[in-house]
């Protein structure tokens, strides 16, 4: 959302190079074959596809040619989780740069000089300091020079991220201290979790859980002091994949959230009505605009809209607005909260704080230590106060943005990376953390000594003051790994940990203030209690899967084509073509039913013409044990004990093989054949498919949107073609 949109501001601002559009992919085997990969490179990379530009330009990869360096090492950098790895490739990519390198070439063989600005970006945010200055320093005087040549607009871009890494040096030198915890381990793991966001009343949550391009928002009602188990966002008209959250209303009856819309970025909202959301409905022109508005969230009265846009009349990029409702009570006209407020750069994802005093937002400008860095600002009367920085740890190198506040700002929500990949939501507080020097990370492994199973909410771990015997925080294990951590000062602590049907145990340790690590490591062992009722625990009905109804075909969004799925071995570890590890539940020639495939709610489908199997598996980890753990879940959830471990691969010596979604007319379908030249006369290149339900479909184009096939059904005439409608199909793309 917002970090494609900066990403695309940044290389306009530095006017460095241009991107071209193209389509269509191949694998490296030809000049011309090597010409198409990297046209469609080109196209993922334009629009922040990141991951599958990477793949593609990988395959184009020479010693020689650093403009492919380059443009492989600014994926990187764009990418969570592997942006260390850019820096190998920028470091090649700057010995050969040219001023006048056409880096959207594909004969190119030069880097242009935006690969020390990426290069210096990649050691930023890998804290390495002193070469992200030297290389910002020398980039600008490149720059310098360039602007000669007509090749950079903006150096006051380049100032404010030398001025950002000078920043991070004097952030890092007085942290500020703050704890997290879970909210309660109600997410579902081993994914990106991310855009937490909360009601005034604290009764409502709803999060985005991202996968790849794609993403869901799920929510949960908190009843009495524990949180439902979290549901899909599933208003009555589906919203699509390309959605976000964005903010709930005081008692969370009304959500808005962000719809990419092919780019355009538009508000949306939805209400909540009778135990389901309504359908998603476009804000009015003055919040959404031509231009592009990423975020918005409404005052606890409901009566102020503050949201982000970069439309004309701004300071910069995107710009901090607010809107209050008007006599009919829609929004009215949009005011700029102004210079204090919005710099020549980006401001996003604004809250506003339940008393309606602070104001906490994103920026890449003030003096932020690295992209964008997490700020508030204090509302005096009409106008603001100076932002402040939030600080380090919460803000770093990289960036960081959608801090939610609550308690007018004592705590927050905030999401963090937990894993390759992966992103859970905490709760941040600050009020009780005193003014410390230093901060330390406490953390370590909570695990029992006779089994290990997936933790839930039965297993906590409670960190208390000895000093004045209040509680500081309580968190939650891992629910795969047992990791636990908490974020604090120098004092004297006592951890308990807890699990229904363990003996509780009791660390105490003491951290002083001249301690010189930064990590204090305590792992635990929970041992049986041994008066504890296990039979108190109900059974799990048992699962029988041998009469699963089949059914005509799968869903293509839990499809996932020519993948190798195999058997686990030891030499798991060295095997670097792992993707992942998952539980296969079952093995058929057909689809089925995945409505009978209780407790789980992430069944996926691997399927390859090899050996024509729909494989139907539950979980993605990237540790064997995790998937084990997995598995010995659902057997005590009932599930038969053939489930096995198996390991994803990419079919080795294979082109990579891609889903695109096109949509098609189905003219008729028929129990047998019919004469095709006289039934469908006029109609050029109709197709018959037999499907699974045994009858012959006879389809009429290819069309890349739904409203598009619709317009051209609408125009089919006859009465035998009556029955006619407009359906999904996938085409595999070898790329």
């Amino acid at each position: 959302m917002m970090n494609v949109y900066r990403a695309r501001i940044v290389i306009l601002v530095l006017q460095l190079f241009s991107l071209a559009l193209f389509s269509t992919a191949a694998s490296a085997q030809s000049k011309a074959e090597m010409r198409k990969i990297f046209a469609r490179a080109e196209n993922h990379f334009l629009y922040g596809d990141y991951d599958l530009a990477k793949e593609l330009y990988l395959q184009l990869e020479t010693a020689d040619n650093q403009n492919i360096q380059y443009k492989i090492g600014a994926c990187y950098v764009n990418i969570p989780d592997e942006k260390e790895k850019a820096v190998r490739y920028l470091e090649d990519a700057v010995r050969n740069f040219s001023y006048d390198s056409k880096t959207a070439s594909f004969k190119e063989k030069r880097a242009p000089v935006d690969a020390y600005f990426f290069l210096s970006k990649a050691y930023l945010i890998n804290n390495d300091f002193d070469k992200a200055l030297k290389t910002l320093e020398t980039f600008r005087d490149l720059a310098i020079k360039a602007k000669d040549k007509g090749g950079i607009s903006n150096p006051d871009f380049i100032e404010q991220q030398i001025r950002a890494c000078r920043n991070a040096i004097k952030y890092r030198e007085s942290p500020v201290p703050f704890t997290k915890s879970s909210p309660g381990p109600i997410l579902r793991k081993n994914t990106i979790n991310d855009n937490p966001v909360i009601s005034y009343d604290g009764k409502t949550i709803a999060y985005t859980e991202r996968n790849g391009l794609s993403s869901v928002i799920m929510f949960s009602k908190k009843e009495g002091d524990r949180w439902t188990e979290p549901r899909q966002f599933l208003p009555v008209t589906d919203p699509g994949d390309d959605i976000s959250s964005c903010s709930l209303n005081h008692d969370g009856t009304l959500m808005f959230l962000y719809k990419t819309d092919n780019y355009d970025g538009n508000i949306y909202s939805s209400t909540y009505e009778n135990g389901n959301w309504t359908p998603v409905k476009k804000l009015n022109a003055n919040i959404n605009t031509r231009f592009f508005e990423s975020h918005a969230s409404v005052s606890a009265d409901g009566k102020r809209l503050y949201f982000s846009s970069n439309r004309d009349g701004g300071f910069g990029g995107l710009d901090i607005y607010v809107s209050e409702k008007d006599a009919s009570g829609d929004w009215g006209t949009a005011v700029n909260l102004g210079s204090v407020i919005n710099t020549r750069f980006n401001e996003d994802t604004p809250f506003i704080t339940l008393n309606d005093s602070l104001l906490y937002f994103s920026s890449e400008g003030h003096n932020s230590m690295g992209g964008y860095d997490n700020y508030f600002a204090g509302k005096e009367g009409s106008s603001w106060s100076s932002p402040v920085n939030l600080g380090f740890p919460l803000n770093t190198t990289d960036d960081d943005l959608f801090f939610h506040p609550f308690n007018n700002g004592r705590n927050g929500y905030y999401s963090s990376p937990t894993g390759f990949k992966e992103k859970d939501i905490f709760y941040i507080s600050f009020g009780k953390a005193p003014s410390f020097d230093r901060v330390y990370d406490m953390r370590g492994t909570f695990s029992l000594n006779d089994r290990k199973i997936p933790f839930n909410d039965d297993y906590s771990v409670h960190l208390i003051d000895l000093t004045d015997g209040d509680t500081v925080d309580v968190g939650y294990p891992n629910r795969h790994s047992g990791d636990y951590n908490f974020i604090t000062g120098p004092g004297r602590y006592r951890l308990v940990y807890t699990g229904k049907g363990y003996l509780t145990r009791t660390i105490d340790t003491l951290i002083s203030a001249n301690y010189a690590g930064r990590v204090v490591d305590i792992d635990v062992v929970l041992d049986r209690d041994p008066n504890y009722a296990a039979q108190a625990e109900q059974p799990y009905e048992r699962i029988d899967l041998t009469n699963i109804p089949v059914v005509a075909s799968i869903d293509s969004s839990i499809l996932i084509r020519d993948l190798q799925v195999s058997d686990v071995t030891a030499d798991d570890e060295r095997d670097t073509t792992v993707l992942y590890y998952t539980v296969q539940v079952m093995a058929l020639y057909n689809p089925v039913d995945i409505s009978y495939f209780k407790h789980v709610s992430d069944i996926k489908v691997l399927y390859n013409e090899n050996d024509r199997f729909y494989r139907y598996t539950t979980g993605v980890f990237k540790l064997k044990d995790d998937a084990y753990a997995h598995r010995d879940d659902l057997f005590r959830k009932g599930y038969p004990d053939d489930l096995f471990i198996k390991k994803v691969s990419r079919i080795s010596g294979e082109k990579a093989v891609f889903n695109e979604r096109l949509f098609t007319i189905q003219l008729k379908a028929t129990k047998t054949p019919v004469n095709m030249r006289t039934t469908f006369r006029g109609y050029e290149g109709v197709v018959e498919t037999k499907e699974m339900d045994g009858l012959y479909h006879y389809l009429y184009g290819k069309y890349r949107t739904f409203e598009e096939a619709k317009s051209d059904m609408d125009k089919i005439e006859g009465e035998e073609f009556k029955d006619a409608f407009v359906r999904e199909i996938n085409m595999l793309i070898n790329k």
